[in-house]
């Protein structure tokens, strides 16, 4: 049985996880974050359905998620890289900016899954 420590790691990583997949996708049908009707912006929700099919492959668990985490902001960091570093890109500064305030959302959601398993086992 969980302890409640364990539990509520869990429910602020999942907090984190949803409110930082909410604000990716709000910014990237908003306004893009490539900038207006730009095709580069549906990579970005590749970003969040990745966080999605990670976290179903992991069954929910707190160590699973961690990874799903984890691979959720490599994908985040490699997709900014990716499209910085396009021809055609108009502000690569930007979107590189934006994507490691996201990095660093993902990795926190990482970190409190990580705590989570870490405080289920003792």
């Amino acid at each position: 049985m969980p302890t409640r420590s364990a539990r509520t790691y869990y429910l602020a990583g999942l907090a984190v996880m949803l409110a930082v997949s909410f604000l990716q996708v709000w910014m990237t049908v908003v306004g893009g974050i490539a900038g207006e009707d730009n095709p580069q912006n549906q990579g970005f929700l590749g970003v969040v359905v990745t966080a999605g099919a990670c976290a179903f492959v992991a069954r929910g668990r707190a160590p699973g998620m961690a990874r799903a985490m984890l691979a959720t902001a490599g994908v985040q960091a490699l997709l900014a890289a990716m499209i910085a570093t396009a021809p055609i890109t108009g502000q690569p500064v930007r979107i590189l900016m934006l994507s490691g305030v996201f990095c660093v959302f993902w990795l926190a959601s990482a970190a409190l899954f990580r705590r989570s398993a870490a405080e289920r086992c003792r």
